[in-house]
């Protein structure tokens, strides 16, 4: 077979787990590539927060922070439940802490662990109530030089005041409205306005936190380290001599290539939520791509190639759920992470009825949802607040009322929050049922003002308290909601990617329907059926693994 081009090692997706991989078999001898579908790289990771969940990592022993690969272990056995091997957990709990450490020692990848920041079932047994999860550091886009224009960028619509990028642990001060949320803000904007350099340019914000700064850390590695990266190439097909994966047949610049890689071929392209045929197939109705928040061309590649191999896939039903916003005229959905949080606020279906502790982990919510639906009644629901909880809080693209008042909103978002005076009238308006919702209010009421919630134990966890620690009350996750004007906004069941792909083995290896090792092949995140299983650990459960399982891959294509 004739080949236009020989590696060792080929990467196919560029988001954080291919880059891992790439710089990882780099780094022990291979000649790598890396090819990208898109016309940009960093793929969902990109416009993602970044963080990775990693227990007893590096960052958690700078700081004193005891853990134990033995209570990761029995962690993430209790909250995975049979959907996720011993041995991949396993290899996992032992790898990752490896991987950050090897990244932090020899790349620009530097992370900080959030402390506060709780797994996401800290009570059970082996959970953490903070450590496990890092964030990336501040990262200088310029550092890129021209490659930063390539780099997958969120909208600057994403951005506060179309400008302001912040780290993970920001998060709850900004909301909170007080000095060090504005000591931020004030930081943030003089660090915009001086960075001449990117205004003479015309560049976007420049400093990069969450996703786009491990993104760019990455990037610059690789660039250190001379791997070629090649955009707008799209994989076709696995070439299979003899049982073994010896290369790839791509599409670029209107041509059809053959790569040869001599050691194997890492698939780490996403997964399949932007095909709404896919999701129709295999998932739960009603479905589709406009409600996910991964990026565009995720569309499942990988399953029809992967079928013509005969190959197997596992948790084609399940995603990285997340409750969404749907902004008019915005090209990006709104994750809804801390709004359900917040006290004063509470989640109804069509009925006006309460059907779950809002303040769950966004996964358990985005099933809760699904759960709730089989009448059709939960699918939109509608998240319900009063004027005291919008004076104190950002919403979405709204800051807090008090600093944005109603009156100065554009018609596009008056559009999105609706407000009526009473909750009948804000019922009539959303098309809810009056009485439920009243009754459910009410309730809600008596409850709040006792710090109780024994409908769904809204606040007992310590995952549900993460944004709302400095709240008032008995109970910081529960406020009543009495205070009219009184507003609603559309809540829809999204999700960050699918979870669905090949079946792999604890050394990232595809599994043949005879459940052995296809040779030369690996697979990584999302196109992968997922380590967590159901399930999501805690905040860097997606990048976490990608990363580690990318880098074990390496290493074991590598092997003598």
């Amino acid at each position: 077979m004739d080949w236009n081009k020989t590696v060792d090692f080929l990467v196919v997706g560029s988001g954080a787990g291919g880059m891992a991989a790439a710089i990882r078999a780099h780094d022990l001898g291979a000649d790598t590539l890396i090819i990208e579908k898109a016309s940009v790289y960093g793929g969902s990771t990109a416009l993602s927060g970044g963080v990775i969940w990693v227990p007893d990592n590096p960052c958690m022993k700078a700081k004193g922070m005891a853990d134990s690969a033995a209570e990761a272990m029995k962690y993430l056995e209790t909250i995975t439940a049979g959907s996720s091997s011993s041995e991949r957990l396993q290899a996992y709990v032992e790898s990752a802490p490896r991987m950050m450490e090897y990244f932090l020692q020899h790349t620009h990848l530097k992370f900080q662990t959030i402390e506060e920041y709780p797994d996401y079932y800290p009570e059970l047994s082996g959970g953490k109530f903070g450590g496990r999860s890092c964030e990336p550091c501040v990262f200088e886009g310029l550092l890129l030089g021209d490659e930063f224009i390539h780099q997958n960028l969120h909208d600057y619509d994403y951005y506060i005041f179309g400008f302001l990028t912040v780290l993970a642990r920001q998060g709850k001060p900004l909301m909170e409205g007080k000095a060090e949320g504005l000591w931020i803000i004030f930081k943030g904007l003089m660090s915009y306005l001086f960075n001449f350099r990117a205004r003479l340019k015309g560049r976007r914000p420049t400093r990069l936190t969450l996703g786009g700064a491990i993104i760019g850390m990455a990037r610059r590695s690789l660039m250190d380290r001379n791997v070629p990266l090649w955009l707008e190439s799209k994989l076709t097909g696995l070439i299979v001599e003899e049982g073994r994966v010896v290369g790839a047949s791509i599409e670029r610049d209107g041509m059809q290539l053959r790569i040869r890689a001599r050691k194997g071929v890492l698939l780490a392209m996403g997964g399949f939520e932007q095909n709404s045929a896919l999701r129709e197939k295999y998932q739960q109705a009603p479905t589709g791509s406009q409600w996910t928040a991964g990026t565009k061309t995720n569309t499942g590649d990988l399953i029809a190639i992967g079928e013509k191999l005969g190959l197997n896939f596992k948790l084609m039903d399940d995603s990285w759920w997340s409750p969404v916003f749907k902004v008019p005229k915005e090209p990006f959905l709104r994750l809804v992470i801390y709004e359900k949080n917040l006290p004063g606020g509470i989640i109804v279906n069509k009925k006006g009825q309460r059907f779950m502790n809002e303040a769950a982990p966004y996964n358990d919510v985005g099933k809760a949802i699904y759960a709730a639906n089989t009448d059709g009644s939960a699918i939109p629901c509608y998240l319900i607040f009063d004027k005291k909880y919008r004076d104190k809080y950002p919403v979405g693209p709204l800051m807090p009322g008090k600093n944005q008042p109603d009156s100065v909103l554009s018609q596009r978002l008056k559009s999105w929050i609706h407000k009526a005076d009473s909750l009948p009238d804000l019922a009539e308006k959303m098309g809810l049922d009056v009485q439920g919702l009243t009754d459910t209010v009410q309730r809600f009421n008596v409850n709040a003002k006792k710090g109780v919630d024994p409908d769904f134990n809204r606040g007992e966890s310590a995952q549900d308290r993460y944004y709302t620690v400095k709240a008032e009350g008995v109970n910081p996750c529960l406020d009543a909601i009495e205070k009219g004007p009184f507003y609603a906004i559309e809540v829809w069941p999204g999700d960050l990617g699918t979870k669905g792909g090949v079946i792999t083995d604890d050394r990232a290896r595809v599994l043949d329907q005879e459940n052995q090792p296809l040779q030369g092949l690996y697979a990584t995140g999302n196109c992968s059926a997922v380590l967590m299983g159901s399930t999501y650990p805690g905040a860097g459960g997606t990048i976490g693994p990608a990363m580690t399982f990318g880098f074990i891959a390496a290493e074991e294509a590598m092997k003598p």
